[in-house]
């Protein structure tokens, strides 16, 4: 009876699953084969044979998969310390540090987008201040590149990413580390053997959560990249706003989910050997 109460709580997060997304992704599938008010006849394998026929979309999409994984090792980076930092401060510190993380979401993403443009452009603060190094100079920028575009996405990555490692960091008791000190382990190997592994499950899931809308971004790359920094999300946009061919925007879409998946099974393959080992420990 157990069972049956527990199935039928799930039934309307699984119709709304359903609904939002297996739905969605099934008229993707039919649309990309052509089925709509113009089409002579179903399927049409059109749009299939144009992505295929040319390498130039599958190195957009090849570019937009190495920028969504560059921009989220980049937030990595920056956020593992800052999230173990604010777990292992006092309480009141915690919430004044943490709401100096979530700010960012008080405020619209194109507004922040513009204030990158702004930090970025030549003679602005940010290219000023290296101007101080003397290894660039002010009047340079690096707008409307590529760089600029993974900054933005990382920038916008770290919020995400410094409240899942906070949250996974948290949870790991002082006494464990407490008891690796005690028996040798310096820093570096706590770090590896103890906190890595125990925030491994949060950091993957932060990273899925980090990596998935960066891919399939394009307001960022269409400001700040410009014409070098076109991702597939532009590609698509264009085909149902410009070009208006729908059909071809949904094998696109399909092959962008496609590469998104493909990317987290991987990464899961390579991190799998990692966990099983310091399970077994």
């Amino acid at each position: 009876m157990n069972n049956k109460r527990r199935w039928v709580l799930a039934v309307p997060g699984l119709a709304i699953l359903a609904s939002l997304v297996a739905v969605p992704v099934l008229l993707q599938v039919v649309t990309s084969m052509g089925l709509d008010e113009t089409s002579p006849r179903f399927p049409d394998w059109a749009a299939w044979n144009r992505f295929f026929g040319s390498s130039l979309y599958a190195r957009v999409l090849f570019k937009s998969l190495w920028t969504g994984a560059l921009a989220t090792l980049i937030a990595i980076v920056i956020a593992w310390p800052v999230g173990w930092a604010i777990s292992r401060a006092s309480r009141t510190a915690q919430k004044w540090l943490l709401g100096m993380v979530v700010l960012p979401y008080l405020v619209s993403t194109v507004l922040l987008i513009y204030g990158v443009f702004v930090l970025l452009a030549g003679n602005g603060p940010f290219m000023s201040l290296l101007a101080l190094t003397h290894l660039v100079n002010a009047e340079s920028s690096i707008l409307y590149t590529h760089s600029a575009t993974i900054l933005m996405l990382a920038y916008e990555a770290l919020p995400v990413m410094i409240l899942v490692i906070y949250a996974s960091s948290e949870n790991i008791d002082q006494v464990i580390l407490e008891s690796a000190r005690s028996l040798g382990a310096g820093r570096f190997k706590r770090f590896t053997k103890v906190i890595v592994p125990l925030t491994l499950p949060g950091l993957l899931a932060g990273s899925v959560l980090v990596y998935v809308p960066s891919v399939g971004s394009f307001v960022e790359s269409q400001i700040l990249g410009g014409p070098n920094g076109i991702m597939i999300g532009n590609v698509i946009a264009d085909q149902i706003k410009r070009i208006n061919d729908p059909v071809f925007a949904a094998a696109l879409s399909l092959m962008l989910l496609a590469g998104v998946l493909m990317s987290i099974f991987l990464i899961g393959m390579l991190v799998r050997p990692l966990r099983a080992s310091e399970t077994s420990r």
